[in-house]
């Protein structure tokens, strides 16, 4: 996830940003404004200089800012891109899409782990102030007056629950697979989209329109839109989706991973720029159509490589594993992705196996509970070619590792990768939340970080 950021404070004062070489004199006469010639090495008179502006804030989660949590629990959120810009912003295509990653021009920071920006040296004027992480946006109108020191309020720097373009509020197209045993819904109405009631159980509200629920064994909503099955036969269908969960089940829709149209279907949504993310049991829907980066626990649950045939785009399903492993918990789990780690340690919330303690967070010792998979191997694997035509490996991304208990060695718990496309896939051999409970304990949060990072821009690949 290489992110390339340019930072041009001056865009704005002088118009765009120049390279400056080295001596650049300029010889022999030069016309002044009114026709005449003068010394060429007279400078003209200074523009007088206008007190620049600087606006300071803070970048909230969905539903979890100050005065939406007990104090003391709210979510930043880090790497969160602020920008002023003098036109409104391009609308987010509401249906996934290939997004590269370009230069960000203009005024702008990037939200440190503790959510935390400041933009200095503002010309003072009138901007709309965009505030994104991933498809998660938010965009208000701002002016800005000479030497003006602005706080950005809460409510302008939180990134929205809903989806309502025309009050700058952009949020993500998700589908949920609703699984048998991990109702990662609750945690999506822990961000406000949607609610929980007392318990922590989701509830539908008119944020939940940004959801849709396809029914794979769980909890069937008062709005399905049709079966698992359903959404992966139909390529179009899944192109509506940002990102599409499919979270621990049993084997209600496995059959329709027999067929060879559903597997192209679902890698074809990768590719085109589309986000999967699967949980433990429903590790079929990920293995087994791309088998070759995640190797599980044995040949009774993993998918080998050779079950698919790329120069074909076909697969062997007499090959496929099932992905249900035996039930453990990490008792020494760690983060070790850099920005995730210094974005978690230190937060406070319940502690996963006991919800009604609340603890402060070590990113570097936490528990994570109900794991039903393992992974014993991440594979680097040729996803297509660059630009200069050599081959393009892709390497999976360790979010979090663990043991079996205390066990060394630690292992993959939470795993990313970037399949030929654009899109990625990431995978959890644990339920994000097993039972009903306030506030969010650690690997539900990984959760909620993720959603918004597997939505930055992508140095997508040339397909094969």
């Amino acid at each position: 996830m290489k992110s390339v950021l340019l930072l041009c404070i001056a865009a704005l004062v002088a118009g765009g940003c120049t390279t400056r070489g080295g001596d650049r004199g300029v010889t022999g006469d030069a016309s002044t404004a009114d026709g005449s010639t003068g010394d060429a090495t007279t400078p003209p008179p200074p523009t007088p200089r206008v007190p620049p502006a600087s606006i300071s804030g803070t970048v909230w989660a969905p539903g979890n800012a100050p005065g939406m949590v007990p104090v003391g629990h709210e979510i930043p959120v880090s790497g969160a891109i602020v920008r002023l810009t003098t036109t409104a912003p391009e609308a987010i295509p509401g249906n996934a899409y290939c997004e590269r990653c370009v230069d960000v021009s203009g005024v702008h920071a990037v939200a440190e782990s503790d959510g935390t920006f400041t933009i200095n040296g503002i010309l003072p004027g009138d901007y709309w102030l965009s505030v994104q992480k991933g498809q998660f946006r938010i965009d208000t109108q701002v002016t800005l007056a000479e030497a003006e020191d602005r706080t950005i309020p809460d409510a302008r720097s939180t990134l929205p629950s809903n989806n309502d373009p025309s009050s700058g509020r952009w949020v993500p197209r998700i589908a949920v697979a609703s699984g048998t045993f991990d109702d990662i819904q609750d945690v999506l109405g822990k961000m406000s989209i949607g609610t929980v009631d007392a318990s922590g159980n989701y509830e539908m509200t008119d944020s939940s329109a940004s959801i849709d629920f396809y029914s794979n064994g769980g909890t069937e909503f008062s709005r399905m839109s049709g079966s698992l099955t359903d959404l992966v036969s139909d390529l179009d269908r899944m192109s509506q989706y940002h990102i599409i969960f499919i979270p621990c089940a049993g084997s209600a829709n496995t059959d329709a991973l027999e067929d060879q149209q559903n597997l192209r279907n679902i890698r074809d949504y990768v590719a085109m720029g589309g986000k999967l993310y699967v949980t433990d049991w429903s590790g079929e829907w990920m293995d087994n159509v791309f088998p070759s980066q995640i190797t599980l626990q044995d040949e009774n649950h993993d998918t080998p490589a050779a079950a698919y045939n790329a120069e074909a785009n076909t697969w062997n399903t007499a090959l496929f594993g099932d992905a249900n492993g035996s039930l453990y918990s990490s008792n020494n789990a760690e983060v070790t992705d850099e920005n995730l780690f210094d974005w978690l340690n230190g937060q406070t919330g319940p502690s996963a196996d006991d919800p009604d303690s609340i603890i402060t967070f070590d990113a570097s010792h936490f528990d994570v509970v109900d794991n039903w998979n393992t992974i014993v191997a991440t594979t680097p694997t040729q996803v297509g070619f660059d630009e200069e035509g050599l081959p393009l490996i892709d390497s999976p991304k360790a979010y979090v590792i663990g043991g079996h208990g205390t066990e060394t060695p630690k292992l993959p718990l939470t795993v990313t990768f970037e399949p030929a496309g654009c899109g990625r896939v990431l995978y959890s051999t644990y339920h994000t939340t097993d039972e009903p409970h306030a506030g969010l304990v650690p690997q539900e949060r990984i959760l909620l970080y993720l959603i918004m990072e597997i939505g930055v821009c992508i140095e997508a690949p040339i397909l094969i």
